[in-house]
């Protein structure tokens, strides 16, 4: 997948590296000078934990990671084995994540961490001192791409590390955790081969070894029966390791995992709705009226059929209710269809004649605990009626009139993101996506008109079907980008307080309460005191988390907006919002790291001047941009798309999740953005 250009290391890298390949050539003349002497290193060495069990199954709990995770042989028939997966205070729901998503997943999360176990300690300053220096072939730490079909074959991947020397509830002594530095997932459907080298030492300086077992996988002792089909399994990555530039006689511990693809039963979905879904047309005689004002008149009906694909009894509050995607023979099944209720404001014919071709329409997704009028009450109908855009609000999925809204809308946040149903929180995001793909069909396919017998001017009005915007606010933020990946009906548009990785939400977010922050130590991995130390986004649970939810996680749908499109689609442009303080603070129902994270994927530059740099931007991310008075046009996509992640200080009183209301600046560059691109595809990010 192509990325945005890199960002050059920094002198002080490249020292270190230089002076990295000395020491390492250093190391290399001295063994070989004390081979030649028939001496040893008398420090104690410390091997490495590498076992190919004869069955997976002996592979479970305390014992899951004393083979490499994630691995390429822990899969069976092609799907990830996850029986046996830590689970030490024996809790229910961990239980049903494991059961349910046993032999489910296809391959491996692009963004997870993984994990790989020593007979002892490390010495942890031997270890990439940041992830700039993971990419140096002569690093204790690499990921590198061992894919003979990807187009980054024997590239190295920018990674974090942590080493964890006691054992903890969830963690086993000496385990070297490791994952792709946030904001660059890993390609799809690509494999990889986590390599540490002899440049790691342990932790009393004496060298790392590869335990016997995996030096017979690496073809450098005979095999035994029992390590064989392993060897030959490794041997192509073991080849492609040596020709990065990489020997296997260096190798100490390996991990070779292919990545799953997290985007393509959603691009599947979309698909066949459009295959097979009737397109969707507003009720006749269920319009009206609901208000005249000087710049704007509001409308309102009802359209429908919408599909569904999730299959069980709404709003699938349990695992037992289901929630998960109908299929049959390994097709989409629609389950059923719905109607939706739907505002749409239209500019006053006084100030914005209807062009020939109707209004453009922005599609605005509301966050939780809103309705199909929050855009109304926002003041954002007002706002982009008088720059001439139509704007259409819906009730989110379980929101509002929906079919499987809860009787109490307190309940709409819990059950979309439902941490007690894995199905769900599986597909929530995903049907959401899929409703506003057929709700753009509204106006690309069926040409919805405001009825002249209902209209303010007593005459037809009009939608262009060519000029379908999108703005989404949290929920509708995290929807969006799926539904901007997925489908190629709207241009582009606004993203507020999207965040993005769920191993950041797991531990950040701390609004609306109570704080999944909280939550999730105490309740989900039953931890109390000091236990609670243990957690960070490296913890075997959190990636057991990320892995089994990244088809919903916007991280992996970012790059397909603008960066790597889908076939036949044209790059969309996007402009982000941030509430931020230069100490970080800020949003605190999408935490702003997340933001960030998002934005890097996508490939979008931070504007300038910011109110606090990010620093995985360093580690191949776009440059900032400074937004000149006539504005930025073009700075995507070799020219064909615009866009910036903007950064506004949190408004007093207020949260940073709302800066693009509560910050007439932020609100103006949004509505401005939107409104170029109504009038040309690229559109234009105006100046701040």
């Amino acid at each position: 997948m192509a990325r945005a250009p890199a960002v050059d290391l920094d002198e002080r890298v490249r020292h270190y590296l230089r002076m990295r390949a000395s020491s390492a050539a250093a190391t290399i003349a001295a063994s070989s000078l004390v081979a030649a002497l028939g001496c040893g290193d008398a420090r104690p060495s410390v091997a490495s934990l590498w076992v190919s069990p004869a069955h997976l199954a002996e592979l479970r709990g305390a014992r899951f990671f004393d083979a490499p995770w994630p691995s390429d042989l822990r899969r069976e028939g092609g799907a990830v084995r996850l029986d046996g997966y830590p689970n030490p205070r024996r809790l229910r729901l961990l239980d049903e994540y494991v059961g349910e998503m046993d032999s489910v997943l296809d391959g491996f999360s692009p963004a997870a961490a993984g994990y790989l176990r020593f007979a002892g300690p490390i010495d942890v300053s031997s270890l990439p001192e940041t992830p700039a220096f993971a990419m140096s072939p002569v690093g204790s730490v690499q990921l590198i791409d061992v894919d003979p079909g990807s187009p980054t074959r024997g590239e190295r991947r920018p990674i974090s590390v942590h080493f964890r020397r006691e054992a903890g509830v969830y963690w086993p002594e000496n385990t070297l955790a490791f994952m792709p530095v946030m904001g660059f997932p890993l390609r799809p459907r690509t494999r990889y081969a986590l390599v540490v080298t002899d440049a790691l030492r342990g932790e009393g300086g004496g060298r790392v070894e590869a335990s016997p077992e995996l030096r017979q996988a690496l073809g450098i002792d005979p095999a035994g029966a029992d390590v064989e089909a392993a060897r030959a399994a490794l041997a192509p990555a073991v080849d492609e390791i040596e020709a990065a530039g990489v020997e296997r006689e260096r190798i100490a511990h390996l991990a070779v995992f292919t990545t799953a693809d997290p985007t393509a039963e959603l691009f599947a979905l979309r698909d066949h709705l459009l295959a097979s879904a009737p397109p969707p047309a507003a009720q006749p005689a269920l319009w009206r009226l609901v208000k005249r004002a000087p710049s704007w008149d509001e409308y309102a009906g009802v359209y429908g059929p919408s599909p569904s694909y999730q299959i069980g009894r709404a709003p699938y509050a349990t695992h037992a209710d289901g929630g998960g995607f109908a299929s049959k023979a390994g097709e989409p099944v629609i389950a059923g269809y719905f109607d939706l209720r739907f505002s749409i404001t239209v500019p006053a014919a006084s100030r914005c004649p209807m062009p020939e071709a109707g209004y453009p329409v922005v599609l605005y997704a509301h966050g939780t605990g809103g309705d199909y009028r929050s855009y109304v009450r926002s003041h954002t109908g007002l706002a982009l009626a008088e720059r001439c855009l139509a704007v259409m609000g819906v009730d989110q999925i379980f929101h509002g009139a929906r079919p499987e809204a809860p009787q109490d809308a307190a309940q709409a946040g819990p059950l979309f993101y439902n941490v007690q149903n894995v199905y769900a929180a599986r597909t929530n995001a995903r049907q959401s996506a899929l409703d506003e793909v057929q709700r753009a069909r509204l106006f690309t396919e069926s040409r919805m008109t405001v009825p002249a017998r209902v209209s303010s001017t007593g005459e037809e009005i009009r939608f262009d079907p060519s000029k379908i915007l999108f703005f989404g606010h949290s929920q509708g933020g995290l929807n969006g980008p799926l539904y901007l990946a997925a489908d190629d009906s709207a241009r582009g548009g606004v993203l507020s307080g999207a965040s993005a990785v769920m191993s950041i939400t797991l531990l950040e977010k701390t609004n609306p309460p109570p704080s999944i922050a909280a939550l999730v130590k105490s309740v989900f991995l039953g931890l109390m005191g000091d236990e609670e130390g243990e957690v960070n986004e490296f913890h075997p649970a959190i990636s057991l988390a990320q892995s089994i939810v990244d088809v919903v996680d916007p991280i992996h749908y970012a790059a397909r907006l603008f960066v790597a499109p889908r076939d036949g689609f044209a790059p969309k442009s996007i402009y982000m919002t941030e509430g931020i303080n230069p100490d970080g603070s800020g949003d605190s129902y999408a935490p702003p790291r997340g933001i960030e994270m998002h934005a890097l994927a996508m490939g979008l530059p931070l504007q300038s001047p910011a109110q606090r740099l990010i620093r995985e931007y360093g580690f191949g991310g776009p440059a900032p941009v400074e937004v000149p008075p006539e504005g930025l046009a073009g700075n995507l996509a070799g020219g064909r798309a615009s866009g910036v992640l903007a950064q506004w200080p949190v408004a007093e009183g207020s949260d940073g999740h709302f800066v693009v209301f509560d910050v007439p600046a932020a609100a103006a560059q949004a509505h401005g953005f939107l409104q170029s691109l109504a009038d040309a595809s690229r559109g234009r990010v105006p100046a701040p």
